[in-house]
């Protein structure tokens, strides 16, 4: 038995583009706050990251660029983490992964 993962890549002009893209940003959103009641969850589990990797992954790069960009700039506004001055850095690396996370799909 073999099973298959479908993988798409959303353009831009694609509303579904930005919807899977909010949904990601919601639960880079949420999945950060959950794993820091774990002590050191925050450090282990690197949760800025998750779902931008899924997105790009699943999704292709435009929703991984998306949720890359806009979850560390959403994050630190409404909860102050990250804090602003590492943001462009979080960015980044997320931008990074996003991209390496569509190539590998």
């Amino acid at each position: 038995m073999s099973a298959t993962v479908k993988l798409y890549s959303l353009n831009l002009s694609n509303v579904r583009t930005y919807l899977f893209a909010a949904l990601f940003i919601i639960g880079n959103m949420l999945f950060p706050q959950l794993a820091h009641f774990i002590p050191g969850g925050g450090l282990m589990l690197l949760p800025i990251y998750f779902f931008t990797l899924i997105g790009a992954y699943k999704y292709g790069l435009h929703v991984g660029i998306l949720t890359a960009v806009l979850s560390p700039m959403v994050n630190s506004l409404l909860f102050g983490m990250p804090v602003l001055a590492v943001v462009p850095a979080i960015m980044f690396k997320s931008i990074i992964l996003a991209v390496a996370a569509a190539l590998a799909a």
